[in-house]
This record gives C-alpha cells, sequence and structure tokens, in this order.
C-alpha cells in the first residue's frame, strides 16, 4: 500500500519526532548522537529549513523545524533518517528497521503553541532524570532567535 503524501504547508512550524523500533535505544555512544546532530545541521542547512530546536533522548528524539516553500521536511527527513539508520545498522552490525515506523510531524500554528512545545521538549531530560534543569543537557538545542519562549519555562 502506498504512502500518502505529506501535504506541509510553507512557513508553518512542525514538532517533527520519531523513536527507536521497539522503543529501543537509537543512541547509544556520544559519537551516535554527535552523528545524527552534524547530519541534521548539514541537511537542514541543504533543505533550507530553519531549525529551531532538538533534543536527543536515548530512544527518541524531537525536532521542531520551519517548513520552507518546497517539500523540504520530507527530503531532511528521508536523508536524516536514512543516513543515520545506515550508520547505526554497520556501526553495531544490525539488520532491519532502526526507527519504529514513520516519523511523526504536527503542525504548531500559534505563539502560545509553540511555548508549550518548547517547553514540553525541554522538561523531557528532567522528566527523565537525566538533569535537574534542561540547560545542563547537553542534546538539547533552541535556537537563539526563540530563546525567548524558554526564558520563564525552565523554572517550572
Amino acid at each position: 500500500m502506498n504512502r500518502v503524501k505529506r501535504d506541509y504547508k510553507s512557513g508553518v512550524i512542525y514538532h517533527v519526532y520519531n523513536r527507536g523500533n521497539r522503543k529501543k535505544r537509537i543512541f547509544r555512544s556520544r559519537i551516535d548522537r554527535l552523528f545524527f546532530i552534524s547530519k541534521l545541521k548539514r541537511t537542514v542547512f541543504d533543505c533550507g529549513i530553519e531549525l529551531i530546536g532538538y533534543c536527543l533522548m536515548d530512544n527518541h528524539f524531537h525536532l521542531v523545524v520551519r517548513q520552507g516553500f518546497g517539500d523540504e521536511i520530507s527530503i531532511l527527513m528521508q536523508r536524516l533518517l536514512t543516513s543515520y539508520s545506515k550508520y547505526f545498522n554497520l556501526k553495531y552490525r544490525l539488520v532491519g528497521h532502526t526507527f519504529q515506523g514513520r516519523y511523526q510531524a504536527k503542525s504548531v500554528f500559534t505563539k502560545s503553541s509553540l511555548r508549550r512545545l518548547i517547553r514540553y521538549i525541554e522538561r523531557n531530560p528532567v522528566k527523565e532524570g537525566y538533569v535537574y534543569d534542561p540547560s545542563f543537557y547537553k542534546w538539547l538545542y533552541i535556537n537563539p532567535r526563540y530563546i525567548h519562549f524558554t526564558k520563564t519555562l525552565c523554572q517550572a
């Protein structure tokens, strides 16, 4: 059965996320995370997408991106997930799916929704007990242009 083509709207912000197949870890080492981030930054640049933020957990990731004028998010995710899956399977001598199904992408239309999303992403490493304050989590990034959304959020 063919997948339905996703229709991303130009200029809209999206929360894009996925997790490991069978909820397994997709980031086993610092090098894994660095590879993913490097590929993400390169591909975002190549596709002309604005990267608002990301958070890498052990078995899943969150991205916040602004769509450009074409089908950039689809291209970004195809390149990023294919490249990372090949790297991961080769490094750990695995076969099969790295990710659990197709990535999810939800649109964010209001400033209050974006604020809640950023707060949710920031609180992930705190909720999991990795850190007490999101600013200490190395694998969390919020674009400085959006930092005003987080100023009051870390105090919860």
